[in-house]
């Protein structure tokens, strides 16, 4: 599964070059106990305990839980580019199935939301974690909306922030809420509410159109 990051943890204090020869042990051991144990029950000392190394290494590289747990679930995130297909309908396929890779993974779907809580009071730590869930990714898949609106596949005006809200969103819910499937149904569905003709999303404009022209 690709790594948002090519260079290292994106929340440890310093450059993983000069990172414990012990970095990827302790990564390991953060996603093997939040399994094990879920994100509330999990401990920096549980993580020291479960990679070998004193609390004392972990707290040299992350300044926080939440910043270790970060890194942990930030190195099995799916964010990768989506390829050029020449074929609108598959590659909203393959955003939506990466989409719902990432959330159907028990670990993610439940602490990321309580990550962004945690670090909400940490403005750095929390541009960090929008780094990397959020703004790669949605990058990516904005850039495969934009080809199918080139194309002609897709209306010029489809507000791409919303089909991305749209997607994640019913992912998430679906995962902690609901528990109903996050199956091809559900990938196909989500896909072709953007590409029926007409749309089922509605535009940028919209509203502006139905205040000026009620």
């Amino acid at each position: 599964m690709a790594s948002v990051f090519s260079s290292g943890p994106v929340f440890s204090s310093g450059p993983a070059a000069g990172g414990p020869r012990s970095l990827s042990k302790i990564l390991d051991a953060a996603r093997d106990v939040l399994s094990g144990q879920g994100y509330p029950a999990l401990t920096i000392e549980a993580v020291a305990a479960a990679a070998g190394v004193g609390k004392s290494t972990i707290y040299r590289w992350w300044p926080s839980k939440e910043a270790l747990v970060a890194d942990a679930l930030a190195e099995i995130f799916r964010a990768e580019e989506i390829p050029d297909l020449d074929d609108t309908h598959a590659e909203l396929r393959h955003a939506v199935d990466m989409t719902i890779d990432n959330y159907a993974n028990e670990d993610m779907a439940t602490s990321l939301p309580a990550l962004a809580g945690g670090l909400l009071p940490h403005p750095e730590l929390m541009a960090r974690f929008r780094e990397a869930f959020l703004y790669r990714k949605r990058e990516n898949i904005a850039a495969a909306l934009r080809r199918g609106i080139q194309r002609g596949d897709l209306p010029h005006d489809l507000d791409i922030d919303l089909v991305q809200d749209i997607w994640a969103g019913t992912i998430l819910y679906r995962r902690l809420m609901t528990g109903a499937p996050l199956d091809t149904d559900l990938a196909e569905h989500l896909v072709r509410l953007v590409t029926n003709t007409p749309p089922l999303l509605p535009h940028r404009d919209a509203e502006v159109r139905r205040i000026t022209n009620p």
